[in-house]
């Protein structure tokens, strides 16, 4: 009963219950007045000062409510700062730009404004994109937090809580762990066999005495394990980190080796294939042997690391050293006739833009597909440069010929089972006329004399892949000479001589005894070379074109010629090729580059005296192609745009 009283207590000396007591007075005031009309006047006062007394009360408990959650706001707010700076994690309320409103203690102590301010802005700009981001930032010495935010609002301003959580103990783990990851190495004595020709065994036994001491004490001092696979390759495995400063030295074993075989009339080189980022060993080390043959296709003397889908490229400054043995000329020669003559039908083809050099040898591969009485169709471009589509058309009028050449939308309903594709003067499924259409074939092989690029049709049943030949007509002209019985017409010699000419600039660029050997088998056919001069030449427009890229090209360095042009030509990178060979002719220049624009795609053509690697600096901007000649393509960019990035890359190529 007691407990009673005291809630009825508490209710009537609660402010709404006085307020509802003084609401009922007014009411009964209300009432009165109406019953006794006489007393109007006293209820009338009476209401008034109920009313003026309930709103006096009613201010009254608003300022005291007012005044309780301002002390019970300071309170929480006190005890809110004082729990952040009581935890040992670095904490900081930070304004949407950047600038520091309030940190705790730990924060004071561990980490500087500058580097609050600016993780603050990186992870508002992450958040952006995405609302559950949160970014790993190295404070500088060593320490590593992962960085993360609450946003707080407070009435119309915005700031954030940013928490600095360390994870500098688990970033040193995994590193440790990266740093002590086995790479698998895959090293390849260039050139060995030919190298050793015509020396006494003494002189063989010296040779190969310094080489693997060389090799051994530049496996020692990486702490690697050095295994000899066979004569001239070996095996090494090493710890990533050594991996980290190899590339440093930009692998100097490779200088090291040239340097200690000067004894040798041909210069002994070195390639080397790594990889380390495969789960398995076995997956490392047929990275690494992959790795190895992208260092071979690009001519060697060079280490290729395969990290991920990537690879990076050390060395290979040299052009690549004629092979004085026919050997394998003799067995793709007898591997190419045994291919076609198991299939149906053949199929030829080259890149896009096809040159003289894809066309001509097109037509030594569909040549020999005739002579072994087999269907042969050679897929073009819709539309090719002049003196591909001359090239064309000359052979149109030789007998057999005239139904050979087709488009892509010509051949993609037929039925290729058991039909054989033949690609040359490209590797890369990309650069193919139709990429498409490789993947309608079982059977691929491919003949091409640029050097290999990550991207690489590697599932050909037969790959015949010499970087040393002048040009992919160079490479079928030799299958063609060791295909008993076959004879040639002459106006089929005569395109096939083209892409000799066309690839070599008449013979003054990466011309080898056996690229004047295959140009005499053709002269025995009747090669008429005033003919062949024909299919080069140009009208008047195209050569004024070529004239005012020479005319505005600038100089870099006073050895590098760079150009580019708006001009607007069916054969626009035929031109701007011309033009990149015309500036060599320069006195000083040893290096050029032209940049025209065709659609939405930039083109570049590089070419070099062979002082300056145009392949490796074009390779860094999507490009390849060889030390002397090179070209580029990139897609949905400005020339000034374009030319700004390959400016980046000579200077990143000088200053290596």
């Amino acid at each position: 009963m007691g407990k009673n009283k005291e809630k009825r207590f508490n209710f009537l000396g609660s402010f709404s219950s006085r307020i509802f007591l003084i609401s009922i007075l007014i009411i009964c005031a209300l009432i009165v007045s109406i019953i006794i009309p006489s007393s109007l006047y006293i209820d009338i006062s009476a209401i008034i000062l109920l009313c003026v007394i309930a709103i006096i009360m009613c201010a009254k408990e608003i300022k005291d409510k007012k005044y309780r959650l301002s002390e019970l706001s300071k309170n929480v707010d006190t005890i809110f700062k004082e729990s952040l700076d009581l935890i040992e994690i670095p904490m900081a309320i930070v304004g949407m730009q950047g600038n520091i409103i309030w940190k705790n203690n730990t924060a004071e102590h561990l980490l500087p404004d500058e580097y609050i301010e600016k993780s603050a802005i990186k992870l508002a700009s992450a958040k952006k994109k995405n609302p559950k981001s949160s970014i790993l930032e190295d404070v500088g010495n060593g320490d590593v937090y992962n960085v993360i935010c609450n946003p707080i609002q407070f009435e119309n301003f915005e700031c954030m809580l940013v928490s600095f959580i360390d994870k500098s103990y688990e970033n040193s783990l995994k590193q440790s762990l990266e740093d002590s990851r086995v790479a698998i190495g895959i090293l390849f004595i260039d050139n060995y066999e030919e190298t050793l020709q015509g020396l006494d065994e003494i002189q063989k036994a010296e040779v190969s005495s310094v080489l693997t001491k060389e090799i051994r004490s530049w496996a020692r001092e990486n702490q690697g394990v050095l295994a000899k696979l066979d004569k001239d390759k070996y095996a090494i495995f090493i710890e990533k980190k050594f991996i980290d400063k190899m590339e440093e030295s930009s692998f100097d074993i490779l200088s090291r080796v040239r340097n200690v075989t000067k004894i040798t009339k041909l210069p002994i080189t070195v390639s080397l294939g790594v990889s380390y980022s495969e789960d398995t060993l076995e997956e490392r080390y047929n990275a690494g042997s992959s790795a190895l043959d992208i260092a071979l296709g690009r001519g060697g003397d060079q280490a290729v690391v395969k990290k991920d889908k990537k690879y990076d490229f050390f060395g290979g400054s040299n052009i690549g050293l004629e092979k004085t043995s026919k050997v394998k000329a003799r067995t793709m020669a007898q591997a190419i006739r045994e291919l076609i003559e198991k299939s149906e039908k053949v199929y030829v083809v080259g890149h896009r833009n096809s040159d003289v050099d894809c066309i001509g040898a097109s037509i030594g591969v569909a040549k020999i597909a005739k002579f072994l009485d087999k269907p042969v169709n050679i897929v073009v471009d819709a539309k090719c440069n002049a003196s591909a589509d001359a090239t064309i058309k000359k052979i149109q009028y030789t007998e057999g010929y005239e139904d050979v050449f087709k488009t892509y939308p010509d051949v993609k309903n037929d039925d290729f089972t058991n039909a054989l594709l033949i690609v040359v003067d490209t590797h890369k499924k990309s650069y193919l006329v139709e990429p498409e259409l490789l993947e309608k074939f079982e059977k691929v092989v491919v003949i091409d004399h640029h050097r290999r690029g990550p991207e690489f049709i590697d599932d050909a049943v037969l790959t015949y892949h010499e970087i040393y030949a002048s040009s992919a007509s160079e490479l079928v002209a030799e299958v063609l000479m060791y295909t008993d019985g076959i004879q040639i017409d002459s106006n089929e010699a005569e395109c096939i001589y083209a892409g000799l000419v066309v690839d070599t600039k008449n013979f003054m660029f990466k011309t080898g005894v056996r690229t004047f050997e295959v140009a005499a088998y053709l002269k025995k056919f009747g090669i008429d070379v005033a003919e062949v001069k024909l299919l080069f030449q140009n009208d008047f427009d195209t050569y004024v074109a070529k004239v005012d890229i020479v005319k505005n090209a600038e100089f870099i360095h006073d050895k590098i010629a760079i150009s580019m042009t708006n001009a607007k030509h069916d054969d626009m990178p035929i031109i701007a090729a011309q033009a990149a060979d015309e500036l060599l002719s320069i006195t000083g220049i040893q290096a050029s580059f032209v940049l025209c624009k065709v659609d939405d795609v930039v083109m570049i053509s590089g070419r070099s005296m062979g002082d300056i690697n145009v392949q490796t600096i074009l390779e860094k901007i999507g490009g390849g192609g060889h030390l002397t000649f090179a070209g580029a393509q990139i897609a949905g960019i400005s020339l000034e745009k374009a030319k700004g990035k390959l400016l980046e890359s000579i200077e990143a190529y000088l200053n290596d």
